[in-house]
């Protein structure tokens, strides 16, 4: 397509959509439900998809099902009024091969664009009516040329819709746009990076990502979309790191403290390779210039905690206070004891906020904070609250990160002046996922477990097999061991044939484990009652805890040594692998039994995998590809703007190029200036004060 000249006026950027011919004030309404507004956003409404519609078949060779298309002869146009407000457009058609039927409900104008004589292609699936039939087909009159083909005898867009706009029409207004304004589309892309990669100029691209003349063409267009789209993202990312960096002077904290050489000293087991490195690091940083902004990433036990612990001890040698935020109280106070364990032996004192501490202790715990005796805080969402302000915050950790909003981790950052920041995660982020949720974070990843781990036997188990999973469970039992039991809902349903907690409960607590101990633990238990039955069961006083995903991070028992997991094709494999990590945090040999018959096939998919490996960085590209990109980026709560054309599966490789290039850039051209990098640092800087992203 060869666009038309236009007269100098404003970019496409700044144009309203009602710019382009055929779009009045009732399209342009309908347009803006999908985020399209100007000119430009048109023009950048990239296809999902595309259909081969080059080929034409004879009509003799059509076959009914199959979506087909065909250039024939108009030979007669009826219109068949079937009852009430619903007619048939009957379009007669032929070729050298014989003749078929086009029909169309409710479309009376065809009897003026079907007339007789015409020369038509169409595309559509083919049915039986009164012979053979082309249903509801996409259609081309010929009209002398075929130079302007839109909608079929081409390779052809399919669009994201919104109601009120069918296919058609937004084809017909995107090459109205291409052929108004798409010369006039400005490059963002210097000269020295689109040779570099082989990528096409913006105004070629533009036309071929829409209207390819090839498949190869509308390949090589997408992929100068994706990687600009994704340059973009991590130059807004870096920008606002370095912002944020020079906004705060960092402490540099001291690596020589008694605190740092006590804990040290008081390991009682040697650090990994992975730990020491992520410890260094961890270090360097805090010792740097520039306020710390880092990522720790494990898998469930490979010992995030005792590597953040040397950090929380720099900041409280260097005579600074520390924040440890968690997602729920449950794992706070799992935090709690854990870290005291290994801290007051040293003499340091530590605190739990949480909202189910008494409010006198909370008023005092508070108190301590702002005056600065309390140096260690652990605690909840209650820490962010206003009435909790630092003496003199210098650390900030934050464990489960993707379970809160970015805004109330910036919350607890912003109550100190120059706090570090130590992001955990022991959910298993794909990298390329990672680097779009957390690109302003530096990340450390700890891929090495501590010897001697024994991976935990996973098995599924059919509903006719559940008997011998309750006999062995009983065995076990009987050998000293503890179970968890996990159902997916709480309460039974008339809606659904999940299984409920507390039925499954009070059902096997009188028959198949009538001998043993049972408890129950679920979110709408209060935070006392949570925190007896937990404790309950870490002290061996419960044999089989029946629970809900409430335990699904931060329970560590290592003498629970068997994960029953009813339902289990209905998780995500993040959470069926957050739920296992629950068990073999022993030296013992522990299992996880799937339970149920899914009845999907990412279900099926989910069972097979989780028996396949104990590896969560592999679980969770596994995870990636059978959920996909909107769903496992909506772990986040709030994050970039949404990403109109980059696939996180297919695009691995750009994401970590385009990630290369922003550095780079950034390196050689801080402030990005320059005429050929104008387009780009204003994308930048708008994205880097808007993003939310961690």
């Amino acid at each position: 397509m060869q666009p038309v000249t236009q007269p100098n006026g404003l970019p496409p950027r700044l144009r309203p959509v009602t710019d382009v011919k055929g779009i009045g004030e009732r399209r342009a309404a309908l347009l803006a439900k999908l985020g399209i507004e100007t000119v430009r956003d048109l023009i950048y409404h990239f296809p999902r998809s595309h259909q081969d519609r080059t080929r034409t078949t004879p009509i003799s060779e059509l076959r009914v099902g199959e979506m087909a298309t065909v250039m024939v002869e108009v030979v007669s146009t009826e219109i068949r009024h079937l009852r009430r407000r619903l007619s048939l457009a009957f379009v007669r058609v032929k070729d050298e091969t014989g003749t078929a039927n086009a029909t169309w409900f409710n479309q009376p104008f065809m009897k003026r664009v079907m007339a007789p004589g015409e020369k038509v292609v169409l595309t559509g699936e083919i049915g039986k009516y009164s012979g053979v039939q082309i249903k509801n087909p996409d259609y081309e009159v010929l009209s002398g040329t075929e130079t302007d083909r839109i909608h079929t005898g081409r390779i052809v867009p399919m669009y994201p819709l919104t109601e009120g706009i069918s296919q058609r029409r937004m084809r017909s207004m995107v090459w109205a746009a291409l052929d108004q304004f798409g010369n006039k589309l400005e490059e963002s892309l210097p000269r020295t990076i689109r040779r570099q990669l082989r990528l096409p100029a913006a105004r070629t691209a533009i036309h071929h990502v829409h209207f390819p003349p090839s498949f190869g063409a509308q390949d090589k267009a997408r992929r100068r979309f994706v990687f600009e789209e994704l340059l973009k993202l991590q130059l807004s990312l870096l920008l606002q790191r370095k912002r944020v960096g020079a906004q705060r002077k960092a402490i540099e904290h001291r690596l020589d403290g008694r605190l740092l050489e006590q804990l040290r000293k008081s390991l009682p087991f040697s650090l990994t390779k992975a730990q020491r490195r992520a410890i260094d690091r961890l270090l360097t940083d805090m010792s740097g210039p520039s306020p710390m902004q880092r990522l720790l990433q494990g898998d469930v036990g490979c010992g995030k905690t005792v590597v953040a612990l040397h950090g929380v001890a720099t900041a409280l040698d260097s005579d600074y206070q520390v924040a440890f935020m968690a997602p729920t109280e449950v794992l706070a106070e799992q935090h709690f004891l854990n870290i005291k364990r290994w801290l007051s032996p040293l003499g340091l004192k530590v605190h739990l906020l949480t909202g189910g501490i008494e409010r006198a202790r909370a008023e005092q715990i508070r108190h301590m904070i702002s005056n600065g005796d309390a140096k260690f805080v652990v605690g909840t969402h209650a820490l962010i609250q206003e009435s909790v302000r630092f003496k003199r915050l210098g650390l900030v950790v934050i464990d489960e990160q993707q379970r809160f909003g970015v805004p109330q981790r910036n919350r607890l950052l912003g109550k100190g002046d120059v706090a570090d920041l130590l992001v955990m995660t022991a959910t298993p982020i794909p990298r390329t996922v990672a680097m779009i949720l957390y690109g302003g974070l530096d990340i450390t990843v700890i891929d090495e477990m501590p010897p001697g781990r024994i991976p935990v036997v996973t098995r599924h188990a059919a509903p006719d097999e559940i008997t011998n999973v309750y006999e062995f469970i009983r065995g076990k039992v009987n050998e000293g061991r503890q179970c968890f039991f996990v159902c997916p809902v709480i309460e039974d349903s008339p809606k659904s044939e999940l299984k409920a907690l507390s039925s499954t409960f009070k059902r096997l607590s009188g028959t198949e484990f009538g001998q043993t101990r049972t408890a129950l633990l679920h979110g709408r238990m209060s935070s006392e009652e949570k925190e007896t039955t937990m404790s309950a069961f870490a002290r061996g006083e419960i044999d089989i805890l029946f629970a809900t995903t409430v335990i699904e991070v931060g329970i560590d028992v290592p003498n629970a040594a068997i994960m029953v997991i009813e339902d289990a094709g209905r998780y995500g494999l993040a959470q069926l692998h957050q739920l296992r990590g629950r068990v073999g945090r022993g030296d013992e040999q522990s299992w996880c039994f799937l339970c149920g018959t899914p009845r999907t096939r990412e279900g099926r998919r989910r069972i097979e995998v989780m028996q396949e490996t104990s590896d969560g960085f592999v679980i969770a590209e596994e995870d990636l590809k059978l959920r996909g990109p909107g769903e496992v980026l909506g772990l986040r709560q709030s994050g970039p703007a949404d990403l109109k054309i980059v696939d996180l599966v297919r695009d691995t490789k750009l994401i970590e190029t385009a990630r290369a290039q922003a550095t780079l850039l950034l390196r050689e051209h801080p402030d990005l200036e320059g005429d050929e990098l104008r387009a780009l640092r204003e994308a930048a800087l708008k994205g880097s004060t808007n993003i939310k992203t961690a």
